[in-house]
């Protein structure tokens, strides 16, 4: 809808990428406050707030005229999202036994695809239908985000009474203590530069400048938006298969490895390889997408490497730098890409330029995964046990 919308408000790509971003900003922010909240009050209740913001913004946003009005819109849609997955992983980690952790949350990348995966052909085709009218499909996800609001205050449970757990956690220490226990962990500083990196590749190409690179190759726009989407069927395949495995054979650094190989090739040979299929293409995009599943397993490895009693704190702090690095690396890309240019229009050469950042940053990945990080055998770090007589 990029095209629709930067006519519809009269913006400068510059402008669309702030608003694009603004989802971002919020996001980012958001993060570590969530975190501490869902570890001190219901979920149901947060959930139920921040899916009202969610709908609440989308539907601010297709009535929005100028750029404010939408980037707003944005800022509002980022928080109310802020909670989903954050809140997700704490469901799983609650809920079901932690050896099913990177599996479990593999399907919730799954489902999370789902939306990214329909906001591309689909959606494409849903945009010639109603004769370019994005308002008007805004709306209808509004009006789904109230419906979605309504089931989760009736249905969704809290924490279960019983707590088997064996790991002793300080839960009176002041919170700038048990923060400074987290914060002062180098492992999980590689952790969130590994995953941020790694994660990059998913706004920057599903996103926001996927689909206008392969339109600057001469692809018809609802095709690209098609060939696009295989990025996140990548991700929605990527996210539980290699869960499923790690938490199979006890491993997380050869499965991350993998990915950002994966991706290092796939995104040189989308930038720079001649390829003219759009079957190519597409196989090319569902390989990135699925290197950038290798983000999942850091989650994983975060509440590894966390104390139990800040693993929501930790969740969020990953997802914050994620985010923020998200939000701010679009920005950069785009001011680059137009200064290529000269301030003329952006095409393919301008793309390629711009993003050539993507396997730099799998590359940075992949370095901070074979050096950076250690194996956790997917087992608790750094953790002291009850010793029964």
């Amino acid at each position: 809808m990029a095209p629709n919308i930067i006519s519809s408000l009269d913006l400068t790509a510059e402008q669309f990428a702030l608003i694009g971003s603004g989802y971002y900003i919020t996001y980012s922010i958001m993060q570590i406050p969530v975190g501490m909240l869902l570890d001190r009050f219901p979920i149901r209740y947060l959930l139920t707030v921040a899916c009202t913001l969610c709908a609440l913004g989308t539907f601010w946003f297709s009535l929005a005229h100028e750029s404010t009005p939408a980037f707003v819109a944005r800022l509002l849609i980022g928080a109310g999202s802020a909670f989903g997955f954050v809140g997700l992983m704490v469901m799983t980690l609650n809920w079901f036994p932690k050896k099913y952790f990177a599996f479990l949350l593999g399907w919730g990348q799954l489902l999370g695809a789902i939306g990214p995966l329909v906001a591309g052909g689909p959606v494409a085709l849903i945009l010639n239908t109603v004769d370019g009218n994005w308002r008007l499909i805004f709306s209808g996800v509004a009006l789904f985000g109230v419906g979605l609001t309504v089931l989760i205050s009736i249905f969704l449970k809290g924490k279960p009474v019983s707590d088997d757990t064996i790991v002793f956690v300080d839960r009176y220490a002041p919170l700038r203590k048990r923060l400074k226990g987290l914060v002062t962990r180098s492992q999980v500083w590689w952790i969130v530069v590994f995953s941020s990196t790694i994660y990059f590749t998913m706004p920057m190409l599903g996103a926001i400048w996927g689909t206008s690179f392969l339109i600057s190759k001469g692809i018809e726009k609802s095709t690209a938006a098609f060939v696009l989407s295989m990025i996140w069927i990548g991700l929605a395949v990527g996210s539980p298969l290699l869960g499923r495995f790690s938490d199979q054979i006890k491993r997380r650094k050869p499965f991350i490895i993998l990915c950002s190989i994966i991706g290092i090739i796939s995104s040189s040979l989308l930038l720079y390889a001649p390829f003219a299929s759009n079957i190519e293409l597409g196989f090319l995009f569902f390989l990135i997408g699925f290197g950038g599943s290798g983000q999942n397993l850091s989650f994983a490895m975060i509440t590894e490497n966390a104390p139990k009693s800040l693993r929501a704190t930790a969740l969020g702090l990953n997802n914050t730098i994620i985010m923020g690095f998200a939000a701010t690396m679009p920005l950069c890309v785009t001011a680059f890409m137009k200064l290529s240019t000269h301030g003329g229009p952006l095409n393919e050469q301008a793309f390629i330029k711009g993003l050539t950042i993507v396997p730099i940053c799998f590359t940075i990945a992949l370095f901070v995964a074979i050096f950076g990080l250690r194996e956790t055998f997917c087992r608790q770090q750094n953790t002291v046990h009850r010793l029964e007589p």
